[in-house]
């Protein structure tokens, strides 16, 4: 009996120790910090070896790292259970985390306030904060999407040369100039089915397209004085209609709509496909014998600045669940992999944009050759122009990426694009009156 309690007890204390409680001694001298993240080829290129390098520099500190394919509603869970780990590096808005009181202020010897707003982008830091305190510390900036990507080896298996002056000035001057061309290589059944895509732009990532749009239009759906959005106005409706027009059957069709951007070109069934510098680490590895290009993508409207959507994009959050040992261990852990340095190392192994404008300062690449370093140069170009997402909403995610998401879906179905900004604004204020507590 005595034995069975025992054996009872070192499960409960090892469970405690994985879910962030405990004192964090794995048994051999060093604390335990247990780190979650994502799981995909490219994020265990990169972790792998820099828990590696963390480690060789902390021999006192042990990173117990898990990946998970679901790993949205794992952490969601997780949270909900109180099972959460010590460090999580998570896509998601903080807002939720923070009001409640699950994640941790970023305590002011890893960064002051004003170190974090001098290091890091705005609109990369912007979504990491609630009431003047930040609570997460950024990787990446997200901007959807700068880039252009062209198949190459389709190009040529078509018979089909890259127009004048795209390599020279990284790509086409205008939207007006690349529709032109992806015109040129759309090809329709007797139907007027789009069978391959000449751009392939819709389904995937257009959520953040839509409101890069809206900024281009010269509207704004933010509304932070009143705390509130504004979706039923004519620069949503025009940003709306422009991404349906070239969807389907229509004469200006260059795109399906029925797969992601990504999928599209690599199934080869789109020439060329809008798209973030991730997607290059993705071709390297998904289809490592055909060769693309990628280049700048201009603005959709004309006149317009290359405005587009910034958001937070992947970052660190320390649970408040971590005992005082622990709680050092993980940020420390936090601070290594925050430095320029780190961040310059996954920016160039997963494809992503830096948060730091110092990570990358002598980013070289071969102009002739679409690689990730060329996709990362050349979407470094607009990110002054990027807006950020508003965190003011507290949970501006969820507004892109679920009820936006699925409101553009359903016009891809019905076309009615009354109903779907109705469901958009209508769903943002439901959004926001739980964030605020508003009956």
């Amino acid at each position: 009996m005595k034995k069975a309690i025992a054996m009872l007890l070192a499960v409960c204390m090892l469970a405690g120790a994985l879910a962030g409680c405990g004192s964090g001694d794995g048994g051999n001298g060093k604390t335990v910090v247990t780190f979650w993240t994502q799981d995909t080829v490219a994020w265990q290129a990169y972790f792998e070896p820099a828990i590696e390098r963390f480690e060789k520099e902390h021999e006192d500190i042990d990173i117990q790292v898990e990946y998970f394919s679901d790993f949205a509603d794992k952490l969601s869970q997780a949270f909900s259970a109180s099972q959460e780990a010590n460090v999580i590096f998570t896509y998601s808005s903080i807002g939720e985390y923070a009001n409640a009181g699950k994640i941790q202020e970023v305590p002011s010897d890893v960064y002051t306030a004003g170190e974090i707003e001098s290091t890091f982008f705005e609109g990369a830091a912007a979504n990491k904060m609630l009431n003047g305190k930040y609570y997460a510390i950024p990787n990446e900036i997200n901007v959807e999407s700068p880039n252009l990507f062209v198949n190459m080896t389709k190009l040529e298996s078509l018979g089909v040369s890259l127009p004048d002056g795209w390599m020279e000035n990284d790509g086409p001057q205008t939207w007006a100039e690349l529709v032109e061309f992806a015109k040129s290589v759309t090809v329709k059944d007797s139907s007027g089915n789009v069978t391959q895509a000449g751009l392939s732009y819709a389904y995937a990532q257009w959520e953040a397209m839509f409101q890069s749009l809206i900024f281009q239009f010269g509207g704004d759906f933010r509304d932070e004085a009143n705390q509130t959005v504004h979706f039923q106005t004519e620069e949503a409706r025009k940003a709306v209609e422009f991404m349906l027009q070239y969807l389907g059957t229509g004469e200006d069709a260059l795109c399906s709509g029925n797969n992601s951007r990504y999928e599209d070109f690599v199934e080869g069934t789109a020439v060329m496909c809008i798209g973030a510098p991730w997607y290059a680490g993705g071709f390297d590895s998904d289809i490592p014998d055909s060769e693309y290009q990628v280049f700048n993508l201009p603005p959709f409207v004309d006149g317009s600045d290359p405005v587009s959507l910034a958001t937070g994009g992947w970052g660190y959050i320390v649970s408040s669940r971590c005992d005082e040992t622990v709680s050092a261990a993980a940020w420390e852990f936090v601070k290594f992999m925050t430095s320029a340095s780190e961040i310059g190392d996954w920016a160039i192994t997963t494809g992503a944009l830096p948060s730091r404008a110092d990570a990358l300062g002598d980013l070289e690449y071969d102009a002739s050759v679409g690689s990730i370093e060329k996709a990362i140069a050349i979407a470094n170009k607009v990110l002054p122009y990027a807006q950020e997402d508003g965190a003011y909403m507290l949970t501006p995610s969820t507004l892109t990426y679920t009820i936006i998401r699925e409101a553009l879906r359903q016009v891809l179905v019905d076309g009615d694009v009354d109903a779907c900004l109705n469901s958009i604004q209508s769903q943002a204020e439901v959004m926001l009156q739980e964030n605020f507590g508003r009956s």
